[in-house]
């Protein structure tokens, strides 16, 4: 049974548009659905109208197979648009309305209260990526600039800050400045924690030209330094990574469930590589409170029709010995003769796991915990180069 293996993850969620203000004081994550933000004031309040998607998973699939527009809606409205509004008595009149320049929509946007700015922040489902991180909308909805985030922090800062699967955790929640001729951005410090928040530096974005600047120089020196000692650790461990990934493959150092399956992931995909994958299943120690469900687990991994590889370790060989030897005896006559079963155990275990197993039919490969594993050169390839 081959497992399909995205090259990011997908998650399939239905959109439906809703209008609904959203106070430019306050910090929010949104879906890409329609959404006004209103001046602090509430004198005024630009609404934004996503581009149409069909559906989040239609999105992230074209963006795996680089078609573009990403999850475009047929018949959808094909870009973003902002309209800036005024309040006007009981009701709203517009004071520009345009196209922006987001892909989706951004996160979030703050206006200013006298219509003069507005500034959005980010784009939806990718923090901290893009051309388009801040931009400065002036009179009329005309750009004055759009900013990346390596215009406004330097590459490795950046490559210090907390990263998801799609985003980068960069900032907090952007203000404008007492005289409203700035934004006022607080940036996050690498690896510094401020009670139950993230420490953080305020960059000023200027509104008439997009300029950027630290509001105070020293506290940016400081979290500079910050950034670089993150950055060597992160580098170190990667570092570390790396190596292990390419020297052979031994057994775990600590005898613990989590660190078997990543034994037996690897060490599984260093014998057959990545286009096939395995089930790793773990027998916990006999003593355990909650080892009932793990022998549980292994008896279905063997009576699976459908399995066609399967991984298997201990916390205690005997004990998976003893397992394998009460299942394999109630095992039909050549259920497993479509599969291949690897057993970790020592050479010593290997004979009795054999026995066990022989009626099955199944192929049984043994992962020696002391014999290592050689890496493929595919895979190193794959990840690392050829260099």
């Amino acid at each position: 049974m081959k497992a399909v293996r995205p090259l990011i993850v997908l998650i399939a969620a239905a959109m439906t548009l809703s209008i609904a203000p959203v106070p430019a004081c306050a910090d929010s994550w949104m879906l890409p659905t329609t959404t006004s933000y209103v001046s602090c004031g509430g004198h005024v309040r630009m609404t934004v109208v996503p581009r149409d998607l069909e559906n989040q998973l239609r999105y992230f699939k074209d963006k795996v197979e680089k078609v573009e527009p990403a999850g475009q809606k047929a018949g959808g409205v094909r870009a973003p648009t902002a309209r800036l509004e005024r309040r006007a008595g009981k009701g709203w009149e517009t004071v520009w309305e345009r196209e922006i320049v987001n892909e989706v929509a951004p996160v979030t946007a703050i206006v200013r209260d006298d219509g003069a700015y507005a500034v959005t922040f980010d784009n939806w489902h990718s923090v901290g990526y893009g051309p388009d991180v801040v931009v400065i909308y002036a009179a009329g909805g005309k750009l004055v600039r759009a900013l990346a985030l390596s215009d406004i922090l330097p590459d490795d800062y950046v490559a210090a800050l907390p990263h998801s699967v799609s985003s980068i955790g960069w900032r907090g929640e952007p203000r404008f400045s007492s005289d409203g001729e700035r934004v006022l951005i607080p940036v996050g410090i690498p690896g510094k924690d401020e009670g139950n928040g993230r420490a953080t530096i305020e960059f000023a974005v200027a509104l008439a030209d997009g300029a950027v600047a630290p509001v105070d120089a020293a506290a940016w020196a400081s979290a500079l330094a910050a950034g670089k000692v993150v950055r060597a650790e992160q580098l170190a461990a990667e570092t570390a990574r790396k190596v292990a990934f390419i020297a052979p493959l031994l057994g775990p150092k600590d005898n613990t469930q989590g660190e078997w399956h990543d034994y037996l992931r690897e060490g599984v995909a260093r014998l057959i590589g990545d286009e096939e994958t395995s089930s790793t299943t773990v027998l916990r120690l006999p003593d355990a409170k909650d080892y009932a469900v793990s022998e549980k687990w292994v008896r279905e991994r063997l009576t699976d029709p459908h399995a066609d590889h399967v991984a298997l370790a201990s916390l205690s060989e005997p004990n998976l010995v003893a397992v394998l030897g009460k299942i394999g005896t109630k095992l039909p006559d050549g259920s497993l003769s479509k599969a291949t079963v690897f057993v970790a155990v020592s050479d010593s275990y290997w004979p009795h796991v054999m026995t066990a197993m022989r009626g099955s039919g199944a192929k049984l490969v043994q992962l020696h915990p002391a014999t290592p594993i050689p890496q493929r050169p595919e895979r190193i390839a794959r990840r690392y180069g050829t260099d």
